[in-house]
């Protein structure tokens, strides 16, 4: 049955076999703190003329938006690094790496980004201390025809040009204790105000 089945996929989609690039990654976990790096070589059995990124996180997870900019990304939602999960929003991002109507792609294309964890919620569940999040990767996708022009923008993320990791990677990270916050709060709000008359203090005696 599954070679019935493998053979039936060849057939209808030799496209999706032949004309995928070949990808490498690697990744590094620090806690809160993911870095990826991607590398993409061409396959010389079938040009491909559009190459393009899609990228979608959940409330927990956010990049930078510098970050995004530097690689020409087009961001697609809203991207607030302080908020914590529970008061975020899922969001997307693409970008092109490679795009020509006349030579097909041929050099190895790199790129990398840093996913940051966000803080979540505290629990009430005093032996839970961590939590285990599923970690998304890009989605790198791949056409025979050059990308259309949108402007700021990239091609529809369609199934059938894109390459998916194989992985799932997750992300572990420490949450906090809601039996903590009647000692947590009270600390958090005192440090800006101790920090804002220090401040004051040799400001004043600067001036004299």
């Amino acid at each position: 049955m599954c070679l019935i089945s493998l053979i039936i996929f060849l057939v209808l989609f030799p496209d999706i076999i032949f004309s995928a690039p070949g990808i490498s990654s690697h990744y590094t976990n620090t806690g809160f703190h993911t870095r990826l790096e991607y590398v993409i070589d061409s396959d010389p059995t079938k040009p491909t003329h559009c190459l393009f990124v899609w990228h979608r996180l959940p409330p927990y997870l956010y990049i930078e938006p510098d970050e995004l900019y530097q690689l020409n990304a087009t961001i697609v939602g809203f991207i607030n690094i302080e908020a914590s999960a529970s008061q975020s929003h899922p969001f997307a991002y693409c970008f092109l790496l490679y795009n020509s109507s006349k030579i097909p792609f041929r050099s190895t294309r790199k790129f990398s980004i840093n996913i940051h964890s966000r803080y979540l919620d505290p629990k009430s569940d005093q032996n839970q201390q961590y939590e285990t999040l599923y970690l998304p990767e890009p989605v790198i996708h791949f056409t025979e025809k050059p990308c259309p022009y949108l402007g700021s923008g990239c091609p529809a993320p369609l199934s059938e040009t894109g390459i998916e990791s194989p992985r799932e990677l997750t992300v572990t990270i420490a949450v906090g204790q809601e039996n903590h916050l009647s000692f947590v709060f009270p600390l958090t709000c005192l440090f800006p105000l101790i920090g804002c008359s220090l401040l004051f203090i040799f400001s004043g005696k600067n001036r004299t």
